[in-house]
């Protein structure tokens, strides 16, 4: 079957985004092959893939956490106050509130039953490489790909500790290549910065950070075949929960003026596919498709392998 893939990326609140995203394709008849989907996209794409209807706004509350909307609505003081906690605590939520969410929402799927190819996206947090889940229960997966380091807990999984998948690529257009099912459309939902000059070494120090995330993004972003936007402006907090319908109108929007690329990318796509023609993929896709490596009788195909576990010195 012919169609796209999508590549859907985190940003929180702006997931939302997504739903409309899909909601515009569903209405246009564009045929989705594939989703590749890390933190709040792997949560709108899990949901496309298991046909899970709900209204972005009813989403948005199953998934809030109480403690970091308390900390987007208050102020630098308070801000400033919990910084002590910061820095004697490995994460600032438990996050047990989405966890609920997820499990409510998924029960117990597993990602190798999805009826559209399913990949979500997370980070090995010793490693940084990207993990990407092709099978396990959603809901566990899912709380993988969502655990911003420093706010969320980390996951145990097969012996690794997997954090946000953003942190290893911000869209997960590597993913979406890997399922090797059709051209890529990428929706990116991060906010612009704005580059200016550090005032201090803390901020000196976060905008390099932020340097280099940007030139992943737009390493990965190059790789799809048409991108989406979202581009909020001015800038979608990712915990500002008031904020979900905003961000569904703006995801709607960018999805309508995005269409005519898309419907274009399927014409070709007909056009270069006659029935039982083998497709020549570009030469750097080659380097997208994760190493083939022997699988253990017990290991679950999609699965990270577990790492085996170091033995302390002396």
């Amino acid at each position: 079957m012919e169609g796209i893939v999508l590549a859907l990326g985190g940003g929180g609140v702006r997931g939302g985004a997504h739903t409309a995203v899909l909601d515009v394709l569903t209405e246009a008849r564009i045929p989705i092959v594939g989703l590749a989907g890390s933190s709040a996209g792997a949560l709108a794409a899990a949901a496309y893939a298991f046909g899970i209807t709900v209204h972005h706004k009813e989403l948005s509350e199953w998934l809030k956490d109480p403690e970091l909307e308390r900390l987007q609505k208050t102020g630098a003081l308070y801000q400033v106050s919990r910084l002590l906690d910061f820095v004697r605590r490995p994460y600032l939520a438990e996050g047990t509130r989405i966890r609920q969410g997820y499990r409510t929402l998924f029960g117990d799927r597993r990602i190798e039953e999805s009826p559209v190819p399913l990949v979500i996206q997370a980070c090995d947090l010793d490693t940084g490489e990207v993990i990407m889940l092709r099978a396990g229960p959603v809901s566990e997966a899912l709380a993988a790909s969502s655990a911003v380091p420093s706010i969320f807990p980390p996951v145990q999984w097969h012996g690794r500790l997997l954090v946000d998948g953003d942190v290893a690529e911000k869209v997960p257009v590597t993913a979406a290549r890997a399922l090797q099912a059709g051209p890529v459309v990428a929706v990116d939902i991060s906010n612009r910065t704005q580059p200016s000059k550090p005032k201090s070494a803390l901020e000196a120090a976060l905008q390099a950070g932020e340097a280099s995330r940007r030139r992943l993004l737009s390493m990965a972003l190059a790789q799809a075949d048409v991108v989406i936007s979202l581009a909020a402006d001015p800038p979608i907090e990712t915990f500002d929960y008031a904020k979900a319908d905003l961000a569904y109108e703006l995801g709607r929007k960018r999805a309508e003026e995005a269409l005519p690329k898309i419907e274009q990318l399927l014409k070709r796509q007909s056009l270069t596919r006659p029935e039982g023609q083998t497709i020549l993929r570009p030469w750097w896709s080659r380097l997208l498709q994760p190493k083939s490596q022997p699988q253990k009788p017990d290991q679950i195909p999609g699965q990270p392998e577990p790492r085996k576990p170091q033995t302390p010195k002396a």
